[in-house]
């Protein structure tokens, strides 16, 4: 074998092998070598040192004349923009020094390259565990000598995309950077082949060859080898040693290449590639490109993971991608995490671009005390080019399956979603279940939209039970509404209709709110000429309807307001008059009312404000310090009210803004009597170089000068002189730490009626603190509840990689843990895991039910950057739970 390999080789090869005195080892798996006593430069070498290497060295091949300048097959370059050019001899260090070869695909001949210089017949040991890495036609994962060449071309990269990425400075690229466009593609077809290299050889005007750093460009594809033969009757190129192929979007290295030019055929054996914008990389120990947009890679391995990092990959043992249609299959494929196979599949597809395409979703599971385990593997459905669907069978051990299709569609005018989830039987509750969603959003014209929005649940208590895919907020009524909106240059008009679904089985049929069919609003302004004056007119009528046997009715209100508006850089005065007269026809009134009431009164009001600012320094930082007195007049009189229904009013929550409202209450029901002014008073510090408001303090009350008889049904009537002092301070401490707190102090009671502090700590980088402590007294008005709790939740590192995540909201009134989750997330460049344990309760449970049942659950999230991510969606629930919480899009 020995001496038929040697036949196949040049004179000068041969001169390098007589050097040499080789015979096999005993196991017959390598040869046994010893040098003669001779040295190149004739001098006496020292006793010949037996070694044991893979293969004999041959000599460098004796290269051609040098001319005064290589030779170029074509002088013109392309009009695209360069590629970064790699010297490939810099790849070679991925290899020991000296000459390195490999048995030729036939098996009769040696490839061989040379690493440094040449070592004149000195030896190198190749080990047995070298020997098994450079075997790469056997190797299905990424060795060490991959990783060596992964580490050499990124350092001839412009930057390192992984150092980049792993910072958080860049952004993954869609996959459409690496297909072909129409003038990619005619580049390639038009433009002429350009040959560097520093020694060349042309036999016969057909078979040229380039040793020595030789580079091919054409358009966007390039070449490097050691050694490439350029057949310009076939229009073929051959390369070896220390190849480096690159087209758009793709760098490859590899053993070898060869490359049809006018069909973009190609081979490359032992390849890694690196996609530089995602970024990503992988091996392929033989491919194809059959053509410019179809190629194939045996024995496949790719992972984001930064060079020298294989926490997470994907091998395949065939893989084809399409760039034409979008997708790429895969045979025999698994997924490896920590070196632990948890995922195979013998066929899988998959998209290569950013076009839709039909197929199964990642699935996601977990498990909770209510629903057992949860696991849903969804489906989804590429229909057309504007619309789709998603079908998601659902399979919860505690109670069973669960069917949800979701329905999307897109169309000039308007764009939407179906929703709707059944349960054909419940194995706790023992009957079918089920809800329905439909959102939908249509712009006729630039000045004419609409919006519908509607919901409807089977029972009270499924969205705490089942999930709630709507992301309903509202846990006691389910509001279905329809919207048709125009808006002109100066005026508005509104039509609404809505519906409410109590889900609250402590709310009873009279408690339940009103449903409008419909409610129109009108809405005009306009300047009276140049007077100064402006004229604002609102119109709403309403048709209030109910299921719990309460009065129902029709009510037209009538607000027109004139002001004068004057505004300057001191400050402003905004003096307002108005009339509202509201009529309403009733149905069901009690007897002895009249079904037709009515109420008129006029509203006076001025707003006022000054503003004084001055500059300063604090410890070398240019501040500004403003103070900004406010003053706001109220007048509106007394009416008798008691007999007019309540069918969508409330009271606002008392807060710092509530002091320069003209109505205290929510809509036209009620039209609060005042005779009062507001003193306020803001004053803040501002960092002139970013602008950011270090400091903010406010504080104001209201002075009554007649007591306030209007209140809503019963409540009762507040007499008292002034209202509660109610301030609000926030500072930004450091650019990373935040304080805000507010409070409402009672001067008749000497008591504090409300208060927060809240302390949060923001990197800007999700590394979250925050500590709050919340407390309200009973209040006269209805809607607010007594509050006393404290709520603590934090993402902080605790070591590098590693997060802890948790929350703790309890209440100091009933002495109960109202939510809290406690979890750990591990964060690398290329993969996330996160597991968190939540314990809550069900608020909507009532004591005749059996009290409030706390619920349990676990989830975790596995998330491979650039990939996939399997379990459930952690960053929704943190973005909820944890104030500050940034998902990766905002």
């Amino acid at each position: 074998m020995l001496f038929f390999c040697l036949g196949l080789v040049p004179p000068s090869l041969l001169a390098a092998a007589s050097d040499w005195d080789c015979q096999r080892s005993t196991d017959d798996k390598e040869w046994v070598c010893v040098t003669k006593n001779s040295k190149p430069d004739g001098g006496t070498s020292p006793p010949a040192k037996e070694e044991t290497i893979s293969r004999p060295t041959p000599r460098e091949p004796v290269p051609a004349a040098k001319p005064e300048r290589p030779p170029r097959i074509a002088e013109q370059k392309s009009a695209h923009p360069p590629i970064q050019k790699m010297p490939p001899k810099s790849v070679a260090a991925a290899k020991p020094p000296g000459w390195n070869c490999r048995p030729g695909e036939s098996g009769k001949d040696w490839d061989c390259s040379l690493v440094g210089p040449d070592p004149k017949g000195l030896a190198h040991v190749v080990s047995e565990e070298k020997e098994k890495i450079e075997n790469w036609a056997e190797t299905t994962t990424i060795t060490e000598e991959d990783e060596q060449r992964f580490r050499n071309l990124t350092a001839l990269l412009s930057a390192d995309p992984w150092a980049q990425a792993c910072a958080g400075k860049s952004e993954s690229a869609p996959m459409t950077e690496f297909l072909l466009t129409p003038l990619d593609k005619l580049a390639r077809e038009k433009e002429p082949l350009d040959i560097r290299s520093d020694y060349a050889e042309m036999v016969d005007d057909e078979m040229a060859t380039f040793i020595g750093t030789a580079e091919l460009t054409r358009a966007d594809q390039k070449l490097w080898g050691d050694f490439v033969t350029h057949n310009t009757v076939s229009e073929t190129l051959n390369a070896r040693g220390n190849v480096i192929y690159q087209e758009k979007g793709l760098t490859f290295a590899s053993d070898t290449g060869f490359l049809e030019l006018d069909t973009n055929r190609g081979v490359l054996r032992n390849a890694q590639f690196i996609l530089e914008t995602i970024p990503a990389r992988g091996t392929s120990r033989l491919t194809h490109f059959d053509s410019s947009t179809l190629s194939r890679y045996e024995k496949f391995t790719y992972t984001t993971c930064p060079p020298g990092d294989t926490d997470w990959m994907l091998h395949a043992r065939n893989v084809k991608i399409n760039k034409e249609t979008g997708r790429g299959s895969a045979k025999h494929a698994w997924l490896e995490f920590k070196g632990v196979p948890f995922l195979y599949t013998p066929y899988m597809s998959f998209p290569v671009d950013d076009r839709r395409q039909s197929g199964f979703l990642t699935p996601t599971f977990g498990n909770t005390k209510v629903g057992g385990f949860d696991f849903s593997l969804p489906y989804y459905f590429n229909l057309a080019p504007n619309y789709d669907a998603t079908f998601t069978p659902r399979m919860l051990t505690r109670r069973g399956v669960l069917l949800r299709g979701e329905f999307r569609y897109l169309t000039e005018m308007t764009r939407g979603t179906v929703l709707a989830e059944y349960m054909p039987k419940d194995d706790v509750r023992g009957d079918s279940r089920g809800q329905f969603g439909f959102l939908n959003d249509t712009r006729f014209t630039e000045n004419l939209f609409s919006r519908v929005d509607a919901h409807y649940v089977t029972d009270d208590r499924y969205l705490n039970e089942l999930g709630n895919p709507l992301r309903i907020v509202d846990r006691r009524h389910i509001r279905s509404y329809g919207q048709l909106n125009y808006v002109g240059s100066n005026y508005s008009i509104s039509t609404l209709a809505d519906y409410y679904q109590t889900i609250d089985p402590t709310i009873p049929p009279a408690g339940r709110p009103y449903y409008r069919l419909p409610q129109v609003t009108f809405n005009y302004g306009q300047a009276i000429g140049n007077t100064g004056l402006v004229f604002n007119g609102l119109s709403a009528f309403a048709n209030f309807r109910h299921t719990g046997g309460k009065v129902t009715g029709q009510r037209l209100n009538l607000i027109p307001r004139i002001s004068y508006p004057w505004r300057g850089a001191a400050g402003f005065v905004v003096p307002s008059l108005s009339l509202q007269h509201t009529q309403y026809w009733l149905q069901d009134q009690v007897p002895g009312v009249n079904d037709s009431l009515s109420r008129t009164a006029p509203i006076f009001s001025v707003d006022s404000g000054l503003f004084f600012e001055r500059e300063f320094e604090v410890a070398e930082t240019p501040l500004i310090h403003t103070l900004e007195p406010r003053l706001f007049y109220l007048y509106i009189p007394d009416k008798n009210q008691k007999d007019l229904p309540i069918f969508d009013t409330g009271e606002y929550d008392f807060s710092f803004y509530q002091l320069f409202r003209e109505n205290r209450f929510t809509s036209a029901d009620r039209l609060g009597d005042a005779n009062q002014i507001t003193l306020a008073l803001t004053s803040r510090l501002i960092d002139q170089a970013s602008g950011m408001e270090r400091l903010r303090a406010s504080i104001g009350e209201i002075f009554y000068f007649d007591d306030q008889d209007v209140t809503l049904s019963n409540t009762a009537p507040t007499n008292r002189g002034k209202s509660n002092l109610v301030g609000e301070v926030y500072s930004r401490l450091t650019n990373t730490w935040s304080v805000r707190s507010g409070g409402q102090w009672n001067p008749e009671g000497g008591t504090i009626d409300r208060g927060q502090i809240a302390l949060q700590y923001d990197d800007r980088d999700n590394h979250l603190l925050n500590l709050a402590y919340r407390f309200r007294r009973d209040q006269n008005n209805i809607d607010t509840i007594r509050l006393d709790m404290t709520d603590v939740s934090f993402r902080l590192p605790f070591a590098k990689g590693w997060n802890a995540i948790g929350r703790w909201q309890y209440s100091l009134l009933d002495q109960v843990t109202l939510e809290s989750f406690l979890g750990i997330e591990r964060e690398t460049c290329c993969w996330r895991f996160s597991l968190i344990g939540r314990h809550y309760i069900n608020d909507i449970r009532t004591q005749t039910d059996g009290g409030n049942v706390a619920n349990n659950e676990v989830f975790f999230q596995l998330e491979l950057k650039g990939l996939t991510r399997f379990g459930r969606q952690v960053d929704r629930f943190l973005q909820r739970s944890i104030s500050g919480y940034r998902l990766e899009d905002d």
